[in-house]
């Protein structure tokens, strides 16, 4: 895909060929972006476009654990061993970890779109090669492909949608990823208890086919759907910029346009480097903190039970398998509905709070469930094993209430724009690697330590309460130049008293942009700007996507013509 840059005055004719959409409430009546949309319906379409993205992965997370019970694959690949099975299982993590780093690489060079199409067709050759598998070789590399395209997406999706966003409703659009996440979760456990009693080769291989729906629906909305704005700025594009926000704007985008774009340029002229980043400081302390989070999020014990929800319901609490596949997909259902509710309370009651409160739930769960899978153990009674359901499911909902969301959506908050694509990168890999180690230990740590496993992760669930207390930073209500802010006047480490001065900070950046502060504080506002102005006086050249030189002559005739763009556009 090929990006030619575009000036004011074509954007203008070309927006101004659309037929008008209706008004917008508030507004006057504005012409239809070059996006063919209104702005409501494209920001649904990136909803279902990285919500699709999400719903794949959380697919994976629960289609091999229903099919690695089933009669048929045990018979076909010779009934693997409990650590075959988890390397089979955990290598799909591996594949994601590569994708995830690969981001590294060519992340901010693609972009956030191109990224998307190409780890999307390399996760369909994946998958294609595990539907046809004819060996456990086949079926290794098939996951391992299939996961490096996913970790690819996981690591880019959350980021574009959250910079294609509304301040006040990034929150709320990963969230709406995490339950369409679950969603796949409900699906892949509702489509292995329908082929369960299957006696063919279809009993696995349908399940796993079947991925290629989300396949389809991924490649055919993201290449007519906006670039990040933000990116598209970072690049040097700020006509193309200019366009994305004029259609994802419901007013007047003109104020959005200058504020985003003098961030980026401020963020350009401080932009961290990776020696700076081990050097240490604010972006070395954001990055950490997006990594730490995804780390404690595998941590927590998710796919323990994720991955292998039939295998635990079935090994350690005993249930028949068609018992455990039912149970499975009536937890995967209460699980997404736990999920969607936090939508309700993600921006009202913050991160710090859910997260503490969700990960204290987890540990009592996760201890229900240690004590009661040793007293089944050692009597066989079945009231032990309906308590262990209980404590599972309890664990679910407290999981996808607090825990689901807010890991994958902190990276992309944190990070500041220099960084948010490494940032986002490094913290899904961190994800992927701490969850092939959690995925390839599970089989091996119910057959051999039983209801010790579960103790592990309760205790782990219990530490981070105080981890979270005293280290992460709450992003709730602020926007991404609000955090930058935040960081600039906390340089501490430890939070759990800086919260009154965030938001003291935050007010007081909104105060200086509507000009209502004293002269000491328009004094520092100028100091920003000129660091910006510096900024831009010392670069001899950017480039375009072409690797074209645009000289700062281009910038300055840009910066001219840009109130007469947006009346022209309006």
């Amino acid at each position: 895909m090929s990006y030619q840059p575009i000036d004011d005055d074509d954007e203008a004719r070309r927006l101004n060929s659309f037929d008008a959409s209706e008004p917008i409430k508030g507004s006057r009546s504005r012409p239809r972006p070059k996006y063919g949309f209104t702005a409501p319906r494209l920001h649904s379409l990136i909803s279902v476009a990285a919500g699709t993205v999400m719903c794949l992965f959380g697919y994976e997370q629960g289609v091999f654990g229903g099919i690695i019970v089933g009669q048929e694959f045990q018979d076909y690949f010779d009934h693997p061993s409990p650590s075959l099975t988890g390397f089979v299982t955990s290598v799909y993590d591996l594949g994601c970890f590569a994708g995830a780093l690969l981001t590294l690489v060519v992340g901010e060079w693609l972009g956030r779109k191109r990224m998307l199409i190409i780890f999307t067709i390399i996760m369909t050759s994946g998958i294609m090669l595990q539907t046809g598998a004819h060996s456990m070789n086949h079926l290794l590399w098939g996951r391992f492909i299939a996961g490096i395209g996913n970790g690819g997406n996981t690591a880019t999706a959350p980021v574009w949608h959250v910079e294609t966003s509304h301040q006040d409703a990034k929150g709320k659009a990963v969230v709406k990823e995490m339950v369409v996440n679950v969603m796949g979760f409900v699906i892949s456990n509702i489509i292995t208890l329908a082929f369960s009693r299957i006696t063919t080769e279809s009993q696995w291989r349908f399940p796993l086919g079947i991925q290629l729906i989300f396949i389809v629906i991924i490649l055919v909305l993201v290449p007519i759907l906006p670039e990040s704005p933000r990116w598209l700025l970072a690049r040097g594009r700020d006509a193309e910029a200019k366009t994305v926000l004029a259609s994802l704007s419901e007013h007047d985008g003109e104020g959005d346009f200058k504020g985003i774009r003098d961030s980026v340029r401020q963020e350009m002229a401080v932009q961290a480097s990776w020696s700076q980043i081990f050097r240490g400081g604010p972006a070395t302390r954001r990055l950490l903190l997006g990594m730490l989070l995804q780390i404690c999020q595998q941590l927590t014990g998710i796919n323990v039970l994720c991955y292998y929800l039939p295998l635990v319901l079935h090994k350690s609490v005993g249930l028949p398998e068609l018992a455990s596949h039912v149970l499975s997909t009536g937890i995967a259902v209460l699980y997404m509905f736990a999920t969607a509710a936090s939508l309700f309370f993600i921006e009202r009651l913050g991160r710090r709070p859910l997260l503490m409160s969700m990960a204290a739930a987890m540990a009592i769960s996760f201890l229900g469930i240690a004590i009661s899978t040793e007293i089944s153990h050692d009597n066989g009674h079945h009231i032990p094993g309906i308590v262990a359901t209980v404590f599972i499911t309890f664990y679910f909902l407290a999981f996808g209430f607090g825990w689901v969301a807010v890991p994958w959506l902190y990276p992309a908050e944190i990070n500041s724009l220099s960084m948010r694509t490494k940032g986002a990168a490094l913290a899904t890999a961190c994800d992927w690697l701490f969850n092939y180690v959690v995925v390839q230990t599970t089989p091996i740590g119910i057959h051999y330590l039983h209801w010790g496993l579960y103790l592990l992760y309760a205790v782990l669930n219990a530490l981070f309460v105080p981890l979270i207390y005293y280290l992460v930073v709450e992003t709730a209500g602020k926007s991404l130049e609000q955090i930058d802010q935040w960081f600039a006047a906390n340089t501490g480490w430890l939070v759990h008293k800086a919260g009154d001065k965030a938001f003291q900070v935050a007010n007081e950046a909104a105060a200086l942009a509507n000009g209502a502060l004293g002269h000491d504080e328009m004094r520092q506002g100028n100091e920003r700007e000129s660091m910006v102005k510096a900024y831009e006086q010392q670069q001899r050249r950017s480039y375009d996507t072409d690797m074209r030189p645009i000289s700062e002559d281009d910038f300055a005739l840009e910066d001219e013509e840009e109130d007469e763009g947006f009346r022209y556009h309006q």
